[in-house]
């Protein structure tokens, strides 16, 4: 072990980087433990279509490009943490919540996506025939499967990604790896903001199904009068091939419309991101 932090010394000291070799572990792993738990939550990085491997490294790879500026946190040469093991468990737990709060803060739309799918779905009476989405990490309806698909594409075409990984590299000025929070005054605002933005992600899918929804309750009322015309068909079985075929085509032609409410959307997450960083950092 004492071979590999004198190696480990030698090749800090060969990028310029101060500190001890424990100094420069602990402080590794504290940001590891942030990028790795925003990375295993958010869609846009695959969610369980991609090995764990991959993420693993992936959150290396951000690790190593947020060290610099994080490297102030690290005490001089031959200085002492300012906590012990359990100290350092303890901040471990607080980057995994740190990054596990800001990954569902990002992913928030897409949830609002498979929430839109359900209720079309469920609309139409197509419910039964569910998929899994790896990137959500759970089953959603067919409709719900190619909004996500849709959501994920939209969010990388337009580069959204990019502004949440510079705005979680920037999370560590406002949230620093190697200090306790004061939970007093920072988290309270932040869970009643949780909280809100979980009731928000049900109200915002329900304005993308919104057309759907109303061109299958127009189709409703259009068979019920034709029950009331002729109450001898059997338009329950009559009306389910037709709401299934109306449902896929008022989506179809509000494509642009969805386009739209996805990038407002985006737009939406990403300043509910800085607020919530924002209210993490009353803490430090």
């Amino acid at each position: 072990m004492q071979e590999f932090l004198s190696l480990l010394e030698t090749v800090l000291q060969s990028f310029e980087v101060s500190g001890s070799p424990q100094a420069f572990l602990v402080l590794f792993g504290l940001l590891f433990a942030r990028f790795v738990a925003f990375v295993n939550i958010v869609p846009f990085f695959g969610g369980q279509a991609v090995p764990g491997t991959v993420k693993v490294a992936t959150a290396t790879a951000l690790v190593i490009v947020a060290f610099p500026a994080a490297a102030t946190e690290i005490p001089l040469s031959g200085e002492t943490l300012g906590f012990g093991p359990v100290g350092f468990v303890a901040l471990l737990a607080k980057e995994v919540f740190v990054g596990f709060t800001l990954g569902f803060v990002a992913s928030a739309v897409f949830h609002a996506v498979v929430v839109a799918g359900r209720v079309i779905d469920h609309q139409r009476g197509a419910t039964m025939g569910e998929l899994m989405a790896p990137q959500v990490g759970q089953r959603v309806s067919q409709m719900g499967q190619f909004k996500v698909q849709l959501a994920i594409v939209i969010f990388l075409t337009i580069g959204a990604h990019r502004f949440f990984i510079s705005a979680l590299m920037r999370s560590f000025e406002a949230l620093p790896a190697t200090r306790f929070p004061n939970i007093e005054p920072g988290f309270g605002p932040a869970a009643e903001f949780i909280t809100v933005l979980t009731g928000t992600i049900f109200s915002l899918g329900v304005q993308l199904a919104i057309p759907a929804v109303l061109a299958l309750l127009l189709t409703d009322l259009f068979f019920g009068l034709i029950n009331r015309v002729a109450p001898q068909a059997n338009v329950f079985f009559l009306s389910l091939p037709v709401k299934m075929a109306m449902g896929i085509f008022v989506v179809a032609i509000s494509i642009s419309f969805i386009v739209n409410r996805f990038i407002a959307s985006f737009d939406s997450a990403f300043e509910a991101f800085e607020f919530m960083l924002e209210l993490f950092s009353r803490s430090f």
